[in-house]
């Protein structure tokens, strides 16, 4: 997860500003928590993301969940895909939709 092209930002529900989205939610994971002055708590623990595919999905969810919760109100994650190839390098796909007002 150390490469940011190998995460990749998918709207399941047509938003027309994903790019946006995009570009907050590359930010919040490639940023190590704890290392931002004025916000320790954004990004995300560099363990979850030293982990193999399989072993860190359910951390990264619950985690980026929250941190988008927190710092990115607008949406919500709605599933998240991880897999690595032959070669070791762990492909990412994100899957976010607007959240419900109310």
């Amino acid at each position: 997860m150390k490469e940011i092209d190998n995460i990749e930002i998918k709207s399941t529900a047509g938003l027309s500003d994903v790019e946006k989205y995009n570009l907050q939610l590359k930010a919040l994971i490639t940023t190590k928590a704890g290392t931002l002055p004025g916000s320790r708590g954004f990004g995300i623990s560099p363990d979850i993301l030293d982990l193999g595919p399989e072993q860190s999905i359910n951390l990264l969810a619950l985690e980026l969940a929250e941190k988008v919760d927190q710092y990115i109100p607008d949406i919500t994650v709605s599933g998240i895909d991880r897999s690595a190839n032959g070669k070791g390098v762990v492909k990412t796909q994100i899957y976010i939709e607007r959240r419900e007002q109310g």
